[in-house]
């Protein structure tokens, strides 16, 4: 029986110490389906976790340990993702071996897209997987370009993700009004807020981190010490839009304070809000009629007033989608569940049959 070589694009991209996570859950579910129907291959793991510009990428082998005990087999760790001796290795490896290979975000070049690194990359393998549906909407080298060089196709894993958001699409989100839940700190949050014509029945919207930074920032409050974007919100949208009157600012001693909306001072910055439930008023007479999507954190981790937001939806029986890393880590989920963030956001703002994956 002749080997096959077939690498597997993982999206695990998780602290130490997080044991339970459905970007874990999706990719297990995809390599032991790999591993069972390919007796004759061999399986070299690329993966990315944090970020290369920000600091936050590391060495990976807890998720090599991590790998090893889910999927109940030895899965090797090598620190090289390119060159020589990861090539070499890959080469080398024998049927039903598993090797997940050094963090790709420890390079530059993985998040720009660049082509010759995905070539490099391509070289661990005669055939791709993609998987990681978290990681789908990136156009990063081991997610986008490494195409050009390699047959390639969608994991299990995604494939059910992508199947399950348009189940909740048709059942839900087509049929029911919206309340958008929003925060975290990056741009594609900003962005779908901006633009979401898919989802054509958002009527609430709750907003936090960056993205209420900037939405407060456009109307001309201050905002202290936080960053935002210069974004500008149309008053058909800005009327949907929670804007609360009481926030938790911290001080540059790091203590905090309550602050009403206009009385943020230049040197501090918000932390949290407090979430006045009557915003949700006729949510509650009528709640069979409302659904909800949120991606991103309202607050800082261990700081929970936002959090009001949540437990007044889970108390009324409210379905809906929670999507991406840190929400799933930071919030106590009480519904559906996606791994990806921008993924999903993504596939609502657009449908999948436009999505550029």
């Amino acid at each position: 029986m002749k080997k096959k070589s077939i690498l597997y694009s993982a999206g695990i991209n998780i602290e130490e110490g997080v044991l339970l996570h459905p970007r874990l859950d999706e990719e297990i579910y995809s390599l032991s389906e790999l591993i069972h129907s390919n007796s004759n291959a061999s399986i070299s793991i690329i993966n990315h976790q944090g970020d290369f510009y920000k600091g936050t990428s590391r060495e990976i082998t807890y998720i090599a340990e991590l790998l090893s005990q889910k999927l109940k087999c030895n899965v090797n760790y090598i620190s090289d993702c390119i060159g020589e001796n990861a090539v070499r290795y890959s080469k080398n490896m024998k049927m039903g071996e598993i090797a997940l290979f050094g963090n790709t975000r420890l390079y530059k070049e993985e998040q720009e897209n660049d082509f010759n690194f995905a070539k490099e990359l391509s070289k661990l393998g005669d055939e791709l997987i993609i998987g990681g549906f978290c990681k789908l909407h990136r156009e990063n080298s081991s997610n986008s370009s490494i195409k050009k060089f390699i047959p390639w196709e969608y994991s299990s894993g995604v494939r059910k993700e992508i199947n399950k958001l348009n189940f909740l699409y048709n059942k839900i989100f087509s049929k029911k009004r919206t309340i958008l839940i929003l925060g975290g700190n990056k741009i594609e949050k900003v962005n779908f807020l901006l633009s979401h014509p898919k989802l054509s029945h958002v009527s609430k919207i709750v907003i936090g981190g960056i993205v209420l930074n900037s939405v407060l920032k456009s109307i001309g409050v201050e905002i202290g010490i936080l960053k935002y974007f210069e974004i500008k919100i149309p008053d058909e949208l800005l009327n949907k839009i929670y804007i609360p009157d009481t926030f938790i600012a911290e001080r540059t001693n790091k203590s905090h304070v309550i602050r009403k909306l206009y009385n943020i001072n230049s040197d501090e910055k918000i932390i949290d809000f407090i979430f006045d439930k009557k915003y949700f008023s006729d949510v509650f007479f009528s709640p069979e009629k409302y659904a909800f999507l949120a991606a991103g954190p309202l607050s800082i981790p261990n700081s929970k007033n936002s959090h009001i937001c949540y437990h007044t939806l889970s108390k009324n029986s409210i379905d809906g989608l929670f999507m991406g890393g840190d929400t799933l880590i930071e919030v106590s989920t009480f519904s559906n569940v996606s791994s990806g963030g921008g993924a999903s956001l993504q596939f609502f703002s657009t449908g999948y049959d436009q999505m550029n994956f």
